[in-house]
């Protein structure tokens, strides 16, 4: 087995590897909220949880730097190996949002794993004159990562990346095209919703988004396996 096939064994691995983590992520944080779902855009509700709360929700995020954004690194890495001799200044831009979309993402998620817990647990003992103080620092927090990091700018180059990666295999992987396209419109709208402060739109794309991705993952490494493809070795 030479390094191109190899290396595309290994990201398709990481990719299928991923679902079952992605999986673990959405119901830990569920969990942490009793599966409230206006959770998702009221902070109190997470900050009120108690230490089994926040237990869960740090537990949560680092299953989603491990399942929605590590294991995507070799997929961009090897769609831009792969695609990249078709078109490679376009696919090259593609790559860029893609890796950036990885990087954003899973610091957002870093930043919560870290920074929420312990705000959870100090919320939990603290007085009624300390808890607004909390409140402010929990929900700035909040607002920059979810309304910002992955509200605008994630799903932004996620949409972008998707896109570009669905039109380049119209032609030889039709219905994954057709999907990756339709998600990365999705993802598009929903930052458009956040940026134009129409939150249905932004909170209904967000979570079709959400849902949906670790299908796109799980479908790009099943389709690797099954499919190998050869790498032009002239493209470097």
């Amino acid at each position: 087995m030479n390094d191109h096939q190899s290396f595309q064994r290994f990201a398709a691995l990481a990719a299928i590897i991923s679902f079952p983590l992605t999986l673990g992520s959405i119901v830990l944080s569920g969990m942490a909220v009793d599966f409230n779902m206006e959770a998702s855009t009221n902070p109190a509700l997470l900050l009120s949880v108690g230490a089994d709360g926040a237990s869960l929700s740090r537990w949560g995020m680092i299953l989603e730097i491990l399942g929605f954004y590590l294991p995507l690194l070799p997929v961009a890495l090897f769609l831009w190996r792969w695609l990249g001799p078709r078109d490679p200044d376009w696919v090259l831009f593609y790559t860029s949002c893609g890796l950036g979309y990885i990087l954003v993402g899973a610091i957002g998620a870093v930043i919560l794993a870290a920074v929420h817990p312990p705000l959870i647990s100090a919320y939990a003992q603290a007085s009624v004159e300390q808890r607004p103080a909390l409140e402010t620092v929990f929900s700035a927090v909040w607002n920059m990562v979810y309304g910002g990091m992955w509200g605008i700018l994630d799903t932004l180059l996620v949409g972008i990346w998707f896109l570009g990666i669905g039109s380049l295999l119209w032609d030889e992987r039709r219905l994954f095209s057709i999907f990756s396209i339709a998600l990365g419109i999705s993802a598009l709208l929903s930052s458009l919703g956040v940026i134009l402060g129409i939150e249905a739109i932004a909170f209904f794309l967000g979570v079709i988004y959400g849902l949906l991705a670790p299908v796109w993952t799980l479908w790009i490494g099943i389709d690797l396996l099954r499919k190998p493809v050869q790498i032009q070795a002239t493209y470097s």
